[in-house]
């Protein structure tokens, strides 16, 4: 089982970072990595799409097969 990110050692927190993609994971302290890599709910890009999308799959229902006797 993996540990908390609170509990992981610097050299940890800053290799998830640094492979997640985070901009300047390099050069931030401790205290930075773990700001940057606790997700808040309503914050950060990946919960929202800027772009709409051609087709919402919300318009469209799903109809189940007919049955076969």
């Amino acid at each position: 089982m993996t540990k908390p990110i609170p509990e992981m050692d610097t050299a940890e927190l800053r290799e998830i970072a640094m492979h997640g993609g985070i901009e300047g994971a390099r050069e931030m302290d401790r205290e930075e990595l773990i700001d940057a890599l606790v997700a808040r709910p309503g914050e950060g890009a990946w919960q929202e799409d800027p772009k709409r999308a051609d087709v919402n799959p919300n318009d469209y229902m799903y109809h189940a097969p007919e049955r076969r006797h």
